[in-house]
């Protein structure tokens, strides 16, 4: 009896530390595998240049070869749409971004890519979904806003602008909308202008409000005492 006990323990015990190797050989062979994380992150630098970008992260043990990114255009019309997917299947409604040079990473190293449309005449917003694609051919999916979100994060809106002079200054101000923060661009300048003198200056303001209210403040109050030569600059 005692021995049949015995026996059962042992048999169970082998039974779980069988099961336990056979876990970890089949972690590692997961760990050992190829992975990327992709993200998306969206910005500013001014309104003429933004800073939008694709993240990538090596997160497996295999070093991993990114030769492109792919972008899933939202297809003209209802027909087209509703049939996104064989559009897509057939190559149609995407661009491709091949990188050049190509990235090479290894375990635990990131890379980040600008987000390169321009030249393809696209807009951002017409973007519903991106891949990166490595050497191998395998697909891997990035973090992608919605389009309502990316309509708000990714684009640029002229807010209202002012040019106030007078014989000898002139003061001007244009505001913008870059993605989620607003931006302030002035200048100033005597009549003619001084020259080697910085004659400009950019605010970024972080809510609507405190943008209005900065704008407020150029035009109402130091416009007005810029132009009567009471200050030589806006702040």
């Amino acid at each position: 009896m005692a021995l049949s006990i015995w026996g059962a323990i042992t048999g169970t015990i082998g039974t779980v530390v069988g099961l336990f190797g056979l876990w970890l050989r089949f972690r590692q062979h997961g760990l050992d595998k190829a992975g990327l994380s992709c993200e998306s992150d969206f910005g500013f630098e001014s309104p003429t240049r933004n800073q939008h970008k694709i993240i990538i992260r090596s997160t497996g043990r295999r070093p991993v070869t990114v030769d492109a990114i792919r972008y899933f255009i939202v297809p003209q019309g209802t027909w087209h749409n509703f049939f996104r997917k064989w559009q897509h299947r057939k190559g149609r409604w995407i661009k491709v971004q091949h990188l050049q040079p190509k990235v090479n990473l290894t375990e635990g190293e990131k890379t980040e890519v600008p987000i390169q449309l321009n030249s393809e005449g696209l807009n951002i917003q017409e973007i519903y979904k991106a891949e990166v694609i490595d050497q191998t051919g395998r697909h891997w999916e990035v973090k992608w806003p919605s389009l309502s979100k990316l309509c708000i994060i990714a684009t640029t809106e002229q807010m209202g602008s002012f040019e106030n002079q007078n014989e000898s200054r002139i003061c001007s101000a244009i505001g913008y909308r870059l993605g989620e923060k607003f931006y302030l661009e002035t200048k100033f300048n005597t009549i003619p202008g001084r020259p080697g003198v910085a004659w400009g200056r950019s605010f970024w303001l972080p809510d609507l409000q405190t943008y209005h209210d900065k704008y407020k403040d150029v035009e109402q109050n130091q416009c007005v005492r810029f132009l009567a030569a009471k200050i030589d600059e806006i702040t």
